[in-house]
């Protein structure tokens, strides 16, 4: 069975748009998109995490970017948290307080416009948390 989720995506400018995402939370997890009136796009990948990571990309090709926790630069599931919840989970980057599963956030739940940023900015503020030496 899908869930459906019902998100905004904004554009720098500020444009708005309403947009639906079925989640399809099996062994082989796939998103998909709904935009307006135009056909559903399918986006798949090793767990949710990575299939919103493929929506993400695809919006950012139009301008715009979806706000949700999972797109959060400061958000990013662990690799239990993704085994556990086919990685619907993430845990915000934090060093203190330690992070305990209370912490979790779902990744598909809403989030402000100044909150989120691109695919780009999460793997660096990733790269930057964990002090992975810069490509």
């Amino acid at each position: 069975m899908m869930e459906t989720v019902r998100l905004i995506a904004v554009s720098k400018d500020g444009r708005r748009k309403s947009i639906v995402i079925e989640i399809d939370d099996s062994a082989q997890p796939s998103l998909r998109l709904i935009r307006g009136d135009r056909t559903p796009e399918v986006y798949g990948g090793n767990d949710l995490f990575e299939c919103l990571k493929a929506v993400r990309l695809a919006l950012e090709n139009n301008g715009f970017l979806i706000c949700c926790q999972g797109s959060r630069p400061t958000v990013f599931p662990s690799g239990m948290s993704r085994q556990m919840s086919n990685g619907r989970l993430a845990y915000p980057l934090r060093r203190t307080p330690p992070l305990t599963s209370d912490d979790l956030i779902d990744i598909f739940a809403p989030a402000q416009f100044v909150e989120v940023g691109t695919v780009e900015d999460q793997r660096q503020a990733v790269r930057n948390f964990f002090r992975f030496p810069k490509k």
